[in-house]
């Protein structure tokens, strides 16, 4: 099994309806667990805070995955369980 070390979140922003919002200046990331019918938990951050256990409408558009460092080959992002692509 290969091990990563370097993941990080980039600020992705965040999409409502046709908006892209706070790009370059927050990440919003889902978790699998929902709050409630409308509602799941997500973690949110900007530079003064981070907050892993925040929650929104299931209808935003937030990040779903954390990107890999690659020294040989730039960014990569997880497609699932232990397979990743460079992009």
């Amino acid at each position: 099994m290969t091990v990563f070390e370097d993941v990080f979140f980039p600020a992705a922003g965040n999409g409502n309806g046709t908006s892209l919002n706070n790009r370059g200046t927050n990440g919003n990331y889902w978790s699998s667990s929902w709050n409630s019918a409308d509602n799941a938990y997500n973690l949110n951050f900007n530079s003064s805070s981070v907050n892993p256990q925040n929650n929104n409408n299931r209808y935003n558009g937030n990040s779903v995955r954390a990107v890999q460092h690659s020294p040989d080959s730039g960014y990569q992002q997880k497609q699932g369980k232990d397979k990743w692509h460079t992009h």
